[in-house]
């Protein structure tokens, strides 16, 4: 009896032989092919309609791989399916496939246009053991299956392309529109029932983003820009760009059945894009160019001299108190410095040339076509700009000051790790020599030589200030039309050691280099005040004001600050009589310290005049909101103002608007007489100048 073979061939532990010999009679007494499998797919059981069916007895079959068996089953689908069902032993549900019979008649004992329903179903009992049932079934219940399966399985497609974010637009093989869903519809203008039918050039426009013309792609183009930028007119008119992607679906034979159109809208990713390149080439902080990008131009640079006959420069700038200020106030603040600083540097350099922040506090600038004395010029203007710069944050001030390396970029320079290496040396050299200084790399040490000499006269400066070894001169500024007083610019000379004078162009430099100016500028007034005390009463009946140079530094150091308040209220100084002279570029430096240091002052009756105004680019931008009193033209216009019409013009232009604002003007470097009398025809209020008179000390002011 086979029940009896069989059941002897189910020895395995995991069943009882009572389990074993009643399974075996339950499942032959089926009228379907039934078997037991374990995890290897190997037979175990094997009832009487499955050995009916293949011709397979029991004995034949148990132990040997089912699809070994039945070679239709050899493959990755019904592996799957017994590994599914194994790992899912508590399930109650069956895994059901159909398999076509064929070409197997031989296997078979059925027609062989029939198919077999094969059914695994894990065994809740017992792990690792699955049940298969085998069955025949007529290929017209199959192909009604499968329809069903395959109206399901499009309703199910359709419902999910409806779904997809990306625009989707199914086309049959000639291009008639058979599906859109609803991004395709939000894009195109067209609802699915519309495009529906329709032919895709008339619902779905497109032309390349590189035809000037706009004319819309015919569909063999469209089917051909698989991942080309094009650019989709909506309905209404409007455009955007998208980028599409084309699947042809082919049946068994290769014959072309469907078209996929996958659209979507790359306005967002392009801005992305453009958003990722900007971030890989820009410092987030100061929104300069960062240290890539600037080697990269670098780079550029020293290739471009290579070939050319042409000088470039590189500027390297080290904050140097920068530290301070993140110490005492936080990251945030050191932050807000630097966007600061960047603003500052910004304004003296050229629309040509390229800043970048190289990391923590130092910055680089490439200055193309650039000679070495026009770069020192350029240099030395962000340094006296940052040095007028005072940092607020909230109750805290801070005075800035930048050390600067300076190397040339010509033929001879080698590579970008050699010339960063000795733009670094050069600003290192700027530190040692007391910060707040340019160090300019000269391979003959000429350069160092002019520094080391500057760095000499700060010894000379600080035992003039200890010694007392200044004095002071005067220049009168002479009212042109006799209309009021004659008032005074005061004026420093040194004293060597020997008694002899030293004027200021030898040593104001250094002083200003090395952070000295609010010490020079403390001693001129006080000794001017004193001055004012001793000789109260002819001060008073001559109604002179007493012009006094501030440095960028001084406006913006409150100390100096509270030192003339404490002066003028101590020795109670006439309101009128002393007015001091700011340049423009510390003016605007830093305005809002500028501007709390000049109206603190004219508070208690001081003046203020812009001295050298007309010198900066963006001057008359910045007059409205500098509290002064007087404008002085910078000389420059002034002394070749009758050979040259441009320089006639900006001193009439300048007096003109400083008179609408209601300020008075004085003419610098006023040389002669032709210079003056024209000055008097434009209507310009004060002249001042060698042509009025030469500077004397200041003890002849009143004999």
């Amino acid at each position: 009896m086979q029940g009896k073979g069989s059941t002897e061939a189910l020895q395995t532990g995991v069943f009882s032989r009572s389990d074993l010999v009643q399974l075996q009679e339950v499942i032959d007494a089926c009228d379907v092919g039934l078997c037991l499998i374990n995890n290897d797919r190997r037979v175990v059981a094997w009832n009487r309609h499955l050995s009916d069916i293949t011709g397979k007895t029991d004995q034949e079959a148990l132990s040997e791989p089912l699809e070994a068996l039945i070679p239709q089953l050899a493959g990755p689908r019904f592996f799957k399916m017994v590994l599914t069902a194994a790992q899912l032993p508590q399930s109650d549900r069956s895994l059901q496939t159909y398999f076509s019979l064929s070409g197997s008649r031989h296997l078979f004992r059925i027609d062989e246009n029939c198919f077999i329903r094969v059914s695994v179903k894990p065994l809740m009992m017992h792990p690792g053991y699955c049940l298969v049932q085998i069955s025949e079934i007529d290929s017209t219940l199959v192909q009604r299956d499968k329809l069903t399966t395959n109206t399901m399985a499009e309703q199910r497609t359709r419902a999910m392309l409806s779904s997809v974010e990306d625009a989707v637009i199914l086309l049959d093989a000639s291009g008639g529109v058979e599906f859109a869903n609803l991004a395709a519809e939000g894009m195109t203008g067209y609802s699915n029932r519309q495009m529906t039918g329709r032919r895709l050039t008339e619902v779905y426009r497109v032309f390349d983003e590189s035809d000037m013309e706009k004319k819309p792609l015919p569909f063999e183009k469209i089917v051909d820009n698989e991942g080309c930028q094009l650019v989709l007119m909506h309905r209404e008119g409007l455009s955007l760009p998208v980028q599409q992607s084309i699947t042809s679906l082919k049946d068994e034979a290769g014959n072309l059945e469907s078209i996929v159109l996958v659209f979507k809208d790359t306005s967002q990713s392009r801005k992305l894009a453009a958003q990722l390149s900007w971030q890989s080439s820009h410092d987030p902080v100061t929104r300069l160019y960062n240290r890539t990008e600037f080697d990269r131009q670098l780079t550029a640079l020293l290739e471009q001299s290579g070939i050319e006959d042409c000088v470039h420069c590189l500027l390297y700038l080290d904050i140097d108190r920068f530290k301070i200020v993140n110490d005492n106030c936080g990251h945030a603040a050191g932050d807000e410095l630097l966007r600061q600083l960047a603003s500052l540097i910004k304004r003296s350099i050229r629309n040509s040339d390229l800043l970048a922040r190289l990391g923590g506090d130092e910055f680089g600038i490439l200055l193309s076509q650039c000679s070495i004395d026009a770069a020192e010029r350029i240099a030395d203007s962000i340094r006296l700009s940052i040095q007028g710069f005072r940092f607020v944050y909230g109750d805290k001030s801070f005075s800035q000051s930048v050390s600067i390396g300076m190397v040339p970029i010509d033929n001879q320079s080698n590579n970008l790790e050699q010339i960063l290496s000795l733009a670094d040396s050069a600003c290192f050299s700027a530190k040692e020599e007391g910060r707040n200084q340019i160090h300019i790399y000269d391979p003959l040490g000429s350069s160092a030589a002019r520094r080391h000499g500057e760095a000499k006269w700060v010894t000379h400066i600080r035992s003039a200030l200890d010694e007392d070894r200044f004095t002071l001169y005067v220049q009168p500024i002479k009212s042109i039309n006799n209309k009021a007083a004659e008032h005074v610019e005061v004026l420093i000379r040194m004293l060597d050691e020997s008694g002899e004078l030293i004027l200021p162009g030898a040593f104001i430099p250094a002083a200003e280099r090395f952070g000295l100016m609010p010490n020079v500028d403390r001693w001129v007034i006080d000794r001017l005040i004193r001055y004012m005390v001793d000789n109260r009463e002819v001060c008073l009946a001559a109604g002179r004001r007493f012009f006094i140079n501030l440095s960028g530094h001084s406006l913006c150091d409150e100390n100096v600050l509270q030192m003339i308040l404490d002066r003028i209220k101590s020795y109670d100084i006439p309101k009128g009589m002393l007015c001091f002279e700011v340049t423009e570029t510390a003016a605007i430096s830093n305005l809002t310290s500028a501007e709390h240091f000049m109206r603190t002052l004219q508070r208690f009756g001081c003046e203020f005049a812009l001295d050298d105004f007309g010198s900066g680019l963006s001057s008359f931008s910045y007059l409205k909101h500098l509290p002064v009193e007087y404008l002085k033209i910078d000389g420059a216009f002034v002394k070749e103002m009758l050979d040259n019409l441009i320089d006639d013009s900006m001193v009439d232009a300048i007096n003109r608007i400083g008179h609408i604002m209601g300020l008075e003007t004085i003419a610098e470097f006023v040389e002669n007489d032709s210079v003056l009398h024209r000055l008097k025809d434009i209507g310009i209020d004060y002249a001042q100048g060698y042509g009025i008179c030469r500077p004397y000390p200041i003890e002849k002011l009143f004999e």
